[in-house]
């Protein structure tokens, strides 16, 4: 029961796997910038080679296309907003396609160029969005293709019902690969996820590791220094623990360990970070806290731990106290330094009596 309470502790909420999801969004911007290359370099040569054949509904469509996809790589650049920009382009595209079915382009030959359409939809879009479009662009050709005559070109009846069964085909395999693709990835990324939170969990009580601190949540402070520092050390050890061992069994010595885990998770706030660094000892970061703030906080904890019982052993309860050092880091660099000083606070709390708070600060 206690693993269970201590897993929705929130600093399993600050794991990430950006590095998994990053991968994605490259091949997704690749897939988009290859198709906004090869169209841009296309549709400038369809254009000067048949602004004189095409109609001019087609070659206007051409051209707007064009200038909004380049407005669209110069956007991205610019923000990053990758799926505004892919939803937007293949938007535009998707206007093209109907230009083309409509006017037929050189020598009714525009069925040809929406081949390509569902594959990189798809690619870049993911299965839902992909899926409408493409699914919209097959409801349009039928239409345009079947329906009534609104002044488009005529095709004949092999020709369309070949395009429309290899444009189906095309669609429905795209789908397929594109969903397979995304129900993968989503697996391979819960997988990634759960072995982190696995490397950077405590076996025994749950809480957070000496990885976690030194592994992840230095980038999260390296990546928004604002929403972190200064934050506050307190390194925490357990008074006369060993005894508890020698005189109770390890048994004994780990349920103190895990119920004093559990007064961390429900005594310090749920934007702490709090981590056993091996053996008794524990570390408890305080973001955004100065240390005359993290001092007041750690007797606090220290009093309580000395009015809780942790240990009860043949209807005995068994007393437990705790001893803390106290530093402040202002600055990640100075983190290491920190810690070494909040350990000689800690030392200098065992060396006169224990079951105290000592303070860098003071």
């Amino acid at each position: 029961m206690e693993k269970e309470t201590l897993s929705k502790s929130s600093w399993r909420n600050l794991i990430n796997i950006d590095s998994v999801y990053n991968s994605d969004r490259q091949r997704q911007a690749f897939s988009l910038f290859a198709m906004i290359a090869f169209a841009i370099v296309v549709l400038v040569f369809l254009l000067l080679a048949n602004y004189d054949v095409y109609s001019p509904i087609l070659s206007v469509a051409l051209l707007v296309a064009n200038m909004t996809i380049i407005a669209c790589t110069v956007y991205f650049f610019k923000t990053g907003k990758l799926e505004v920009v892919s939803i937007t382009t293949m938007s535009i595209i998707f206007i093209m396609c109907i230009a083309l079915i409509y006017t037929g382009g050189k020598e009714n030959t525009a069925l040809y160029w929406l081949m390509f359409y569902p594959v990189v939809t798809f690619a870049t879009l993911g299965v839902r969005l992909g899926f409408w479009l493409s699914f919209s662009l097959i409801l349009c050709c039928i239409a345009l293709l079947y329906g009534p005559n609104f002044g488009q070109v005529d095709y004949g009846i092999v020709e369309k019902s070949r395009f429309m069964a290899s444009f189906s085909l095309v669609f429905t395999f795209s789908f397929i690969g594109e969903f397979f693709r995304q129900k993968s990835h989503a697996s391979i990324a819960e997988i990634t996820l759960a072995q982190k939170k696995d490397a950077y969990t405590d076996q025994l009580t749950g809480a957070a590791n000496r990885r976690f601190v030194t592994s992840h949540f230095f980038k999260l402070v390296s990546d928004n220094p604002d929403n972190y520092l200064p934050f506050s050390i307190l390194l925490l050890d357990l008074d006369h623990f060993k005894s508890i061992n020698d005189n109770y069994g390890h048994d004994s010595g780990d349920t103190v360990l895990i119920e004093f885990t559990k007064m961390l998770e429900s005594q310090f706030s749920r934007d702490s970070i709090k981590a056993r660094y091996g053996g008794e000892e524990f570390v408890v970061i305080l973001p955004k806290e100065t240390i005359e703030t993290a001092e007041k906080v750690a007797n606090s904890f220290r009093e309580s731990v000395a009015n809780t019982t942790l240990l009860n052993v043949d209807s005995k309860n068994v007393a437990l106290t705790c001893s803390i050092g106290v530093a402040q880091v202002n600055k990640l660099a100075d983190y290491n330094d920190a810690l070494k000083q909040a350990d000689r606070c800690l030392y200098k709390a065992k060396e006169t009596g224990r079951n105290k708070v000592v303070s860098a600060f003071t």
